[in-house]
């Protein structure tokens, strides 16, 4: 998996028609059935450790994820779906994260500080700071405070929402973008200081 995905295209495994992998799954094989959860269950994982910062937590939030999926291949109509796989599944591991919100994490609340108007950073190009290289973004990525992080990671690596990036680590989606705007305001200015 690339560090930053493309807008046009995503990973082999990712681009697949969810129509066919529902399909395939519905037939009960268990081999595919593995390799499904096989290719998923990183993904999965790294979004449930993002969203608790606690690994066994982020283990059950991944296998009740899976559950929800299997539970509901039985009911689905593989013809109402146009979408690739990844854009169907991310919607469980958001929903599992968010229930673990709800149990464990305080109401979420608008954090005042975080308007983006207030620095510039609503206003930066991030597509502009890809051709810079993605070591030299790593390293960028890595000085940036944790929530930074967290959302720079969930947005660039698995392609979540403003609003599902938000129901993962629990705050307002307006916080998510700000905090979003003001990683990549940091991390252009650190590939301009190489």
């Amino acid at each position: 998996m690339s560090l930053l995905p493309s807008r046009t295209t995503s990973s082999n495994s990712n681009n697949v028609s969810a129509a066919s992998v529902i399909a395939d799954l519905k037939k009960g094989d268990p081999a595919k059935r593995n390799d499904f959860v096989w290719n998923h269950q990183e993904r999965f994982y790294a979004i449930a450790y993002l969203a608790t910062d606690d690994a066994n937590a982020a283990t059950d939030l991944t296998i009740s994820a899976f559950q929800n999926v299997f539970s509901q291949l039985k009911s689905i109509n593989t013809k109402q779906f146009t979408d690739g796989i990844w854009d169907w599944l991310v919607g469980f591991i958001v929903d599992s994260c968010a229930d673990w919100h709800s149990i464990n994490s305080a109401p979420v609340s608008r954090d005042p500080r975080t308007d983006p108007s207030t620095d510039g950073s609503s206003q930066m190009d991030w597509e502009t700071t890809i051709i810079l290289g993605s070591q030299r973004v790593k390293r960028c990525i890595a000085s940036l405070p944790q929530e930074q992080q967290k959302v720079f990671l969930l947005r660039h690596n698995f392609n979540l929402s403003y609003e599902q990036i938000a129901i993962v680590i629990n705050q307002a989606p307006e916080d998510v973008m700000a905090w979003l705007f003001r990683a990549r305001v940091q991390i252009v200015k650190c590939l301009g200081r190489g």
